[in-house]
């Protein structure tokens, strides 16, 4: 069995197919590679800007990325012929660890249709929403004054819905929508709405809702009607969906099933559905809980923030109060009074800006509201007395003390004096000052660097270093900027002593800037131009507003650490901690380790790091083509290159037509074979004659065709082979005593982009086989490639750049190829080493050309 056979296996199908099924995979795989990078870039992000996500969204993206790594196990498994079988217990244990971590805060599943105030806190989110969660968790946790109420949960939504029958039809509408078109989205939230206002509720939640609702009544003496407030999954966290869902005022107990409907129906808005949609919600995934709360008749009410999010240096809470209902101050309809009252008691007094108040918004007595006139006497007063305003800001500190971060309060006073919290939230605080640098006055003249993409935020300083290599890595001081052509998950052995990272190319969702989120580092990505930055040159790095300064910017370090909420203060925030190092931490950052082992796949970024360099690991060692040859599936490329070049298409490679048996260069439509074929044919290019030999090269030449005789092994005249797809191209050639072999993926995508480039043998002995690696090492080192060189052996690699990135090295390597051609024999010294190195950076192609030139040993 010959070594396409082995490495396809057996089966029915023939070579060819075989090889097509083994791109296909590789394809997907690297596809699935894409998306769960997007995920942890999701995660990491959110862990970086002090972010909270919802358990329900916590759970959708752990599922979403187990299933892309049972698709990256399975399409890898496809490619090795089962070689990596075990992957699947791998992606089973990580998913049985992240339900565990999910389950563990998540509790029993909520099976009622509604849940008294008494038994919510804030853990409950995912059962009552965040608004009502967070209502619970103030009045049986902090022990503040909420109106009594109740729960309809998100267990009753979805038994709506199901019983209903509309769930797939409200999907259906969803998937329709074009998002570019106002229209289209106002078309489809008619619909929606309308298919669940005509839905009937099944009869056990309607009975479940009547009798919680006849409770609170009568609770109340019969004297209150309630109020009905949306609180749907994702509101009041860092998705507030602030105004986009409806909420009832002062409803009599006659119409709170009609109200409810009209409250799920509110998911629907327009609005509602374009904020979902923008921030990357599915339409299933927003479950629709409602509270229902006994109405209070407010004296006075509005709004308060326990710190000024326009001010981070502030010590001043800020109190929004009118007369009536505080629906006003919410809609920004009616200008309230201001009170700044400082946030620690007994520093400084409090500030009053009190307004003409002519209007105000109260309960009617049949039910809803009606704005009236205020009382002449009272239009001019404040709203609030020193003993109410004191009241209230120890409930606000109360507030921001137990959640840790500031906090976004409604509020009430009722005729008898009670205060009331009606619903409190994160404050949204920005994370660096409006202007960036130039909110600090920073001079344009120390701008040093003003592009890239930010991977990390933040604002670091100190000495710039140039690193990449291992012992370069160990040698980084502390405190150091690093500064790289490209990134790498190597960069993690430096991540606890750098100040800042910065790269010319690199993306914001690969791995390096994976980590550089989870250790906190200020990184800029895909600068260009970081790496010409003079080493030991002190910066400061500005990563939020993506500035390199030159010197140290104490004014910018100063105002740069901005006091973001902390994601470790707020709540389910150990649980998003303990599922983003299941899904996002890299253990596994060298593939030369021995560590580097898929027993050794902890996370699933550790599975998508292993499948995808495995991957491109096995489809390198695709390169015995004679079979299909032989079987009529390979192309002779038709050009007057010696090579001869048989081309095997894998799909969308070439233009044949039905028949052929050989193509021309312009029937390629491969993107990398393309940019290779553009250096083979380059003007200059040296393919026919011999180099001129010296004694030395003669007699090293005879000794090493003897002993090949000998082994049997092939010599001159063997045939090249091009594997090619699209953006794929697995390239095999064999010159004389030399091999090479070329893979790539060109396309579009930064994250599926590689070259793996090898080169070894030759006709000379080995000193002189060594010294013209070296010169094609010092070629590629110019060019960016990793190099691995070991005696006459080179392996080199190059990855994630960008398409032009990649065909500019395709094509320098296709001229490379051509001039390293017999280069052995006349390597008869350490110094033609850097003579060729630099000839062929200078572009001067006629040093190669013996034919032509007298060899001048003398560059330049």
């Amino acid at each position: 069995m010959g070594v396409l056979s082995k490495i396809f296996g057996a089966g029915n199908a023939s070579p060819g197919e075989q090889l097509r099924r083994k791109y296909a995979s590789f394809r997907r795989l690297l596809a699935a590679n894409n998306e769960i990078l997007e995920l942890i870039a999701y995660l990491e992000g959110a862990l970086a800007h002090g972010q909270p996500i919802p358990n329900d969204e916590l759970r959708a993206i752990a599922g979403a990325a187990q299933e892309r790594a049972l698709r990256m196990a399975d399409d890898l498994n496809t490619i090795a012929d089962g070689r990596y079988r075990s992957l699947r217990g791998n992606v089973e244990r990580i998913a049985r660890a992240l339900e565990d971590t999910l389950r563990s805060v998540q509790g029993a599943p909520v099976t009622a249709a509604c849940l008294p105030l008494e038994k919510l806190d804030r853990r409950m989110a995912d059962a009552v929403g965040g608004k009502v969660a967070n209502l619970g968790e103030v009045h049986n946790s902090v022990g503040l004054p909420v109106p009594p109420g109740f729960a309809v949960t998100t267990f009753a939504y979805r038994s709506f819905l199901a019983g209903a029958g509309i769930q797939a039809r409200l999907t259906e509408r969803w998937q329709a929508v074009d998002w570019e078109d106002p229209r289209s989205v106002l078309r489809a939230a008619a619909q929606m709405r309308a298919l669940v206002l005509a839905a009937e509720i099944p009869q056990d939640v309607r009975e479940a809702i009547t009798l919680a609702a006849h409770d609170l009544y009568y609770q109340s003496g019969g004297h209150h009607h309630v109020s009905l407030r949306s609180s749907a999954i994702g509101e009041d966290s860092h998705t507030s969906f602030a105004g986009q869902y409806a909420s009832f005022l002062n409803v009599p107990l006659e119409q709170v099933l009609r109200r409810y409907k009209e409250t799920v129906a509110s998911k629907f808005g327009a609005g509602a559905l374009f904020y979902m949609h923008s921030k990357g919600f599915r339409e299933e995934e927003i479950a629709m809980s409602v509270g229902c709360f006994l109405m209070v008749e407010a004296r006075a009410a509005g709004v308060a923030y326990t710190a000024d999010p326009n001010d981070l240096d502030s010590d001043r809470m800020t109190v929004a109060a009118m007369w009536g209902l505080g629906k006003p101050v919410v809609d920004g309809t009616l200008t309230p009074d201001i009170y700044l009252v400082p946030r620690q008691p007994g520093r400084g007094g409090t500030q009053r800006c009190v307004v003409h108040k002519p209007h105000r918004l109260v309960c009617a007595r049949g039910g809803g509201v009606i704005e009236e006139e205020v009382p002449p006497e009272l239009q001019d007063q404040p709203c609030l007395d020193d003993a109410q305003l004191h009241r209230l800001a120890e409930y606000l500190r109360a507030l921001e003390a137990h959640y840790r971060c500031p906090q976004d309060v409604e509020w009430a006073l009722d005729e008898s004096g009670h205060m009331f919290v009606l619903q409190t939230r994160p404050l949204a605080m920005p994370e660096a000052p409006a202007g960036g640098p130039a909110a600090c006055e920073v001079s344009r003249d120390r701008v040093l660097l003003s592009e890239g993409a930010t991977a990390c935020p933040g604002v670091g300083a100190g000495v710039v270093v140039h690193a990449e290599s291992d012992e370069e890595l160990a040698q980084f001081p502390r405190g150091g900027v690093l500064v790289a052509r490209q990134n790498s998950p190597r960069f993690v052995n430096v991540m606890t002593r750098a100040s800042a990272i910065l790269t010319d190319v690199g993306s914001v969702t690969g791995h390096m800037a994976a980590l550089a989120r989870e250790y906190g580092v200020p990184t800029i990505c895909n600068t260009g131009r970081a790496t010409g930055l003079p080493a030991g040159l002190e910066v400061t790095v500005d990563a939020t507003s993506c500035t390199v300064l030159s010197g140290r910017a104490e004014e910018v370090l100063v105002r740069g650490r901005v006091q973001r909420r902390a994601l470790r203060d707020l709540p389910s925030a150990a649980v998003q901690e303990r599922v983003t190092a299941r899904i996002a931490h890299l253990n596994l950052t060298d593939p030369a380790k021995n560590s580097f082992r898929a027993k050794n796949c902890a996370t699933y970024h550790d599975l998508a790091r292993f499948c995808h360099e495995m991957a491109i690991s096995e489809m390198f060692q695709v390169n015995d083509y004679s079979n299909l040859r032989e079987r009529g599936m390979a192309f002779r490329l038709e050009t007057d290159v010696p090579l001869g070049i048989y081309v095997i298409d894998l799909g969308h490679g070439l233009d044949a037509a039905p028949g052929d048996r050989s193509v021309t260069p312009e029937q390629i439509t491969c993107v990398p074979m393309r940019a290779l074929w553009r250096g083979v044919a380059a003007p200059g290019a040296r393919w026919a004659g011999a180099r001129p030999i010296d004694v030395g090269g003669f007699l090293s030449v005879m000794a090493r065709t003897v002993a090949d005789d000998a082994r049997g092994e092939r010599g001159l005249g063997d045939n090249s082979y091009a594997m090619v797809g699209s953006h794929y191209l697995n390239f095999a050639s064999r010159l004389g005593y030399h091999f090479t072999t070329l893979e790539s993926v060109c396309s579009d995508n930064v994250h599926e982009n590689y070259i793996i480039f090898r080169f070894k043998g030759g006709a000379a002995d080995l000193q002189r086989r060594e010294r013209r690696v070296r010169f094609i090492a010092g070629v590629l080192e110019h060019y960016g490639f990793d190099v691995d060189r070991r005696q006459d052996l080179l392996n080199a690699w190059v990855k994630k750049l960008a398409r032009e990135a990649i065909e500019a090295r395709l094509e320098m390597l296709g001229r490379l190829i051509s001039c390293a051609r017999q280069l052995d024999v006349v390597m008869h010294d350490e110094i033609t080493v850097v003579q060729f190195v630099e000839a062929f950076l200078a572009d001067r192609f006629e040093f190669f050309d013996f034919d032509r030139t007298t060899h001048n040993p003398e560059i330049g």
